[in-house]
């Protein structure tokens, strides 16, 4: 907005003279000051000026309900006669976004690492094949939840507590849970719910030790420690600065229930990855209360192998000590023909403790609130 303020100069001699505005709309308005030199002539300039303000200092006359924050002003007309004056005071940004919380909203989407042939490249101590190695497997019957305490090592990956209960209902196979964070919220008492300290920073340490201990007291057979460090868009930490947290997080629980090192992703770029599991593990050396290692997957449906491959990297990579797969699930393709290929195979790995398919959600294991998807019927019941 613009106003025209309109002042008659009249010359004196040997004295500079003023031109005053008045003050309009929810702009303040100042006319510059005016030096013209002239015998007994009198002048008529036209001035015009606008200046930004915050809400909150704006003069009394103005209308509260004129003002629009970040409004853009109209071209202002050419003036002949001297150039406007335009304040370098920016308009105000608008506020920033409430963030989310774990708790409350999906952890975000899994990322495409590698969306074309060649399948995805680990980075591994190992030569990566198109298959798993037929030594690392051996039978066990369907549901075995091996060493780990659990009936059965399928679970449940969710955020919504009533859908993971409804899902729980329907899944005679699912013995265990997670949320990605240390609350359990509304979860039936009869799913095992294992807590996520999801990464070494507010709220999630500050609730860490009694939501820990009420985990353990409540039956969890394990807990899980930082998701994907290696994961810039996760909780992103070095191994070594990891390995500490990790440390001192986890150790008043060593002991208690096995203990997992922070999930990792199955990306190739370096620094991520199984290299990341590796350097951490060195970082440890030993002194990291680490009982398994917690791995997650995703890809084209068309190599599916590679999830096996990956699995027995982290076994490697984690001294020979269990997996945990919490994460896992096809780019593409049909899901339930994915499940029906992969979950037979995931039940024959004796160092397998658990796995979770990503996740109970609507257009995931869910189609509604209260209904089943097809890829959802298929993890429920498949034996």
């Amino acid at each position: 907005m613009f106003t025209k303020n309109l002042v008659a100069l009249t010359a004196v001699a040997g004295l500079a003279e003023q031109a005053v505005a008045f003050n309009s709309h929810r702009h303040l308005h100042r006319a510059a000051d005016v030096n013209v030199k002239r015998d007994y002539v009198t002048h008529w300039v036209t001035v015009y000026e606008t200046a930004y303000v915050t809400d909150g200092q704006l003069d009394s006359k103005a209308a509260a309900t004129e003002y629009v924050a970040n409004s853009v002003p109209a071209p202002q007309p050419t003036v002949a006669a001297a150039p406007p004056v335009v304040s370098s005071q920016a308009p105000p940004p608008p506020p920033p976004a409430s963030p989310t919380t774990l708790v409350t909203s999906a952890k975000p989407a899994p990322v495409n690492i590698q969306v074309s042939a060649p399948p995805i490249k680990v980075k591994e101590p190992v030569a990566v094949t198109s298959s798993a190695p037929a030594a690392t497997t051996s039978k066990a019957s369907s549901g075995n939840g091996g060493s780990s305490g659990l009936s059965s090592k399928r679970g449940i990956a969710y955020n919504d507590a009533g859908m993971a209960n409804i899902f729980g209902g329907e899944c005679k196979t699912c013995s265990w849970a997670y949320n990605w964070g240390s609350n359990p919220g509304s979860l039936n008492k009869n799913i095992n719910f294992i807590p996520t300290l999801w990464g070494n920073k507010e709220p999630f340490i500050s609730a860490w030790q009694s939501d820990a201990e009420k985990a353990i007291a409540n039956g969890a057979k394990a807990l899980f420690s930082f998701n994907e460090c290696d994961n810039k868009g996760q909780a992103n930490m070095l191994p070594t600065d990891a390995a500490a947290a990790h440390t001192k997080y986890m150790s008043p629980f060593a002991g208690q229930v096995p203990i997992g090192a922070p999930s990792i992703t199955n990306s190739g770029q370096k620094g991520e990855g199984i290299e990341w599991l590796t350097e951490f593990m060195s970082a440890c050396s030993g002194n990291c209360p680490v009982d398994f290692c917690n791995v997650h997957w995703y890809s084209e449906a068309q190599y599916a192998d590679t999830l096996f491959t990956h699995l027995e990297a982290a076994h490697k990579a984690c001294n020979n000590k269990p997996i945990w797969l919490t994460e896992f699930a096809p780019l593409d393709g049909d899901a339930g023909g994915f499940l029906k290929q992969v979950i037979p195979k995931l039940e024959s790995l004796d160092y397998l403790h658990g796995y979770s398919y990503f996740m109970v959600a609507n257009d995931k294991l869910m189609s509604s609130a209260t209904s089943l998807s097809s890829p959802g019927q298929v993890y429920a019941a498949l034996a």
